[in-house]
């Protein structure tokens, strides 16, 4: 049981108090202002992304301009049940008799916050009872998951969610953070300015709270204890009643010290003595808590993918380094390279039959290959891949190479998370 004093902690402004500069932090993201639009929307508005990355800041940015508009601060409520265990309807049900001391009314609007929503087992339900008895409520809700937390909102609330991925910080971003100021129509000239950040982007991961943080000891610690050990020692056993959170930090470890590896899922079966059926469910929970991405090998013809030779990538550098001590090795760089740029463009499929290309691109009308050459670039795999699939061009994401030719482009991977494809 919680009692008003609880819900009052988490809503300030309820006694006249403003959100706090530690809460509402020091920068907006990008998602604010998009987010912003969609206030007037009778929707709801679902933010998920992994943990750390600022979707409880974001709530409370939004709060907070809520409050500027003038709406009443009673009518205004948050609550987190990352910090608090209890059901949609006790608390609504206390906010409503000790708060407002007055049932929703019709004539009212109402702004209900609920984050890491997805910590409720039943929350889609208790949320459609909300949505459909009340249009005037404006529902906000968050989550430290994907798939299961898309596909829940869009069986049980088809057509009344709107969901918003907030990543963490790109680069562009980082720089802004970091009061790094170029010219984007000059990029040729920023190369020195602009590499040592770009170093330091990769092991932070654009996680906001470490951005301007010196120690690596601090850094790695940071991304082990308060992001990845929290999803597998907590997070994933609460949500799944997993038993076995050592086999997910053993899988986690061997994706992180040996990122787009192809998974053998029979040989991995064997040599940690599990099942194959539990070693596919435990890599598929690691897909739902937002730590890993799979790449699959497109087939030739380019309209399906292949099911076996999947590559395994973490979905961002800073784990590799929590776990890595070499990390900034060369030949340890040209793996992390490779990691940022399938981040970077959420890449689905690589080929790999008689040659291999590291990501291939499916845009609307063409099929973009991308190589990754952070060391000696070479131009070989991709100039096959143009010729025999008869694509008219392809980018290769160098260290520091920039050149433009008739049908390939060489970029330096730091201006590549600048300017995008």
């Amino acid at each position: 049981m919680i009692d008003v004093n609880v819900l009052t902690d988490f809503n300030p402004w309820w006694t006249g108090e403003k959100v706090s500069r530690a809460l509402l932090g020091r920068h907006r993201r990008p998602l604010l202002s998009q987010i912003k639009k969609y206030l007037e929307k009778r929707q709801i508005l679902l933010v998920y992304g992994l943990r750390r990355v600022g979707k409880t800041t974001l709530f409370y940015q939004l709060i907070d301009f809520l409050l500027n508009k003038k709406i009443d601060p009673s009518n205004i409520f948050y609550f987190s049940f990352d910090e608090k265990s209890a059901t949609i309807e006790e608390i609504l049900k206390l906010y409503q008799e000790k708060v407002l001391k007055r049932h929703f009314s019709q004539n009212e609007r109402f702004f209900l916050f609920f984050d890491e929503i997805q910590k409720r087992e039943d929350w889609q339900e208790r949320i459609k009872i909300v949505y459909d008895r009340y249009p005037n409520i404006k529902i906000f809700l968050s989550g430290s998951a994907s798939v299961a937390l898309q596909k829940k909102s869009k069986e049980s609330l088809a057509g009344r969610v709107f969901d918003f991925y907030l990543k963490p910080l790109n680069f562009a971003e980082f720089l802004g953070w970091r009061e790094v100021s170029f010219d984007t129509t000059k990029l040729d000239l920023y190369n020195d300015k602009i590499f040592p950040f770009f170093l330091d982007y990769l092991r932070k991961g654009g996680f906001p709270e470490i951005v301007s943080e010196t120690d690596d000891e601090i850094i790695r610690n940071y991304i082990k204890n308060t992001v990845l050990e929290r999803i597998i020692y907590k997070d994933l056993p609460l949500e799944f009643g997993l038993k076995d959170a050592e086999l997910l930090k053993i899988l986690l470890e061997m994706i992180v010290t040996e990122p787009g590896m192809i998974v053998n899922f029979d040989k991995l079966a064997r040599d940690l003595g599990r099942s194959k059926v539990t070693i596919i469910n435990y890599f598929e929970y690691l897909k739902y808590a937002l730590i890993i991405q799979e790449v699959k090998n497109l087939r030739p013809g380019f309209l399906v993918s292949s099911r076996k030779g999947k590559k395994i990538y973490p979905i961002n550098s800073s784990f590799c380094f929590a776990y890595r001590e070499d990390f900034y090795q060369e030949k340890v760089l040209s793996k992390i390279a490779e990691v940022v740029t399938v981040n970077f463009l959420e890449a689905a499929y690589y080929f790999r039959n008689s040659f291999e290309v590291d990501v291939v691109v499916k845009l609307r009308n063409k099929i973009l290959p991308v190589e990754v050459k952070y060391g000696r670039v070479e131009e070989k795999s991709i100039l096959k891949f143009l010729d025999k699939f008869e694509v008219p061009e392809g980018i290769i994401v160098s260290k520091d190479k920039y050149q433009e030719k008739n049908n390939l482009k060489i970029i330096p991977l730091w201006r590549f998370l600048l300017e995008g494809i």
